[in-house]
């Protein structure tokens, strides 16, 4: 009897029932969804973002000059009335200098603040979104800027994420790997 003619049960879908909880500083706990399994609410404000600048197998990491706190994506405060595709465009003009063709949602966290924040009553929900940035070409950091880069091929630069965002490193490496199989095969904008 030919090994595909022995009847096998199926598999069961298997399903994770929990929540992960990230806790981002004193002040915020987050929870993670995925880009492809729900898009951002509308009703909830976007208040802070992060975006990974790539071009072709570079990534840039970049850090403030007064700082020196370690290599970081771009991520900043989102301004009045700003989209985030939009904040991804002036954060990463800003910090490493890169005109940014298209953005790529990775993901976003859902946070609340908790009682230790002084900015935001306890409990107030806001969203901080994941992106890749997927630039153009990558010119000097503007004049004037408070923030360096550094270029770095992308295992060096997955390496970087994971030094700095060890509880975000997993989701910002999905994105990558998005980004990569986009890239490879020309599915992005030029």
């Amino acid at each position: 009897m030919p090994l595909g003619d022995v009847p096998m049960p199926p598999q069961p879908e298997r399903h994770f029932h929990g929540k992960v909880e990230i806790i981002l500083g004193n002040e915020w706990t987050a929870e993670y969804f995925d880009a492809e399994e729900a898009s951002p609410p509308n009703d909830v404000p976007m208040i802070y973002g992060y975006a990974c600048v790539v071009r072709g197998d570079y990534g840039y990491v970049t850090e403030r000059d007064q700082a020196r706190d370690g290599w970081s994506v771009v991520e900043g405060n989102f301004l009045e009335g700003e989209t985030a595709e939009e904040f991804v465009t002036r954060s990463a003009l800003e910090q490493t200098g890169a005109n940014i063709s298209q953005t790529l949602l990775i993901g976003y966290l859902d946070c609340r603040a908790t009682s230790a924040n002084e900015h935001y009553e306890k409990h107030f929900r806001a969203i901080r979104p994941m992106y890749v940035g997927v630039a153009r070409e990558v010119g000097p950091v503007p004049e004037g800027s408070d923030y360096h880069r550094r270029r770095l091929p992308m295992n060096q630069f997955q390496n970087e994420l994971r030094k700095r965002y060890s509880l975000l490193s997993d989701h910002f490496a999905k994105g990558l790997s998005r980004y990569t199989i986009l890239e490879r095969t020309g599915k992005l904008k030029s």
